[in-house]
This record gives C-alpha cells, structure tokens and sequence, in this order.
C-alpha cells in the first residue's frame, strides 16, 4: 500500500478512502492488527464518550457530579455532628468552630 500516491488519498471519497483502509488493515500483522483494533475500541469509546458530554475518556458532568456528591456528603456529617453536639448542649461557638456551619444552621437543626 506504499505505493499509493499521497494526492490519492487526498482526492478520495468516503467510500474510496474505507477501501483503502481496509486494505492497509488486510496487509498488518497479527501483532499490528491487535494493536489497530485496540486503537479503534478506545476511539469508538471515546466517540460514544464525547456523546454523552465526556471529553478525553473523563465526563466533566461525572466528576462535577462526584465532587457534588463528596460536599453534600461532606455537609450532611458536619450537620449529623453538630445536631449530635447541640443536642449535648455545646456552645454554639465551639459547633461553628468545629462544623464550618453558619450560626443559622446550627439553630435550624
């Protein structure tokens, strides 16, 4: 396939430009051929990825989603423990100081 003028590929169509392809595919190694279909899974994940707002194998939505989940996690103990502490009756300075919750918060609860 070497000998395959470069201005070729350049004036082929879609369907011309899959023959070739194949071609090129028919004539690798097992080795090669191996690598070439690991290749194209990971672009047909990454294609499928980017159809569903991912970007270089990661969602952005996903990690935005875990960090979200991490703070509300993170806010649901600072509240369980400073219920826990209001509850035993410890100055409200001291569950602000310790829980990062606002004074009005801590009230609430």
């Amino acid at each position: 396939m070497d000998r395959i003028d470069p201005s070729v590929y350049e004036r082929a169509d879609e369907g011309l430009l899959r023959l070739l392809e194949k071609a090129n595919v028919a004539n690798l190694s097992e080795e090669e051929y191996a690598q070439y279909e690991a290749s194209m899974k990971a672009l047909e994940d990454e294609v499928d990825m980017e159809q569903y707002g991912y970007s270089n194998g990661y969602s952005r939505g996903l990690e935005d989603g875990m960090e979200q989940g991490i703070q509300q996690g993170t806010t649901q103990e600072s509240l369980r423990y400073a219920k826990e502490m209001k509850e035993e009756r410890v100055d409200i300075e001291i569950i602000m100081k310790i829980s990062h919750l606002t004074r009005e918060e801590i009230l609430a609860l």
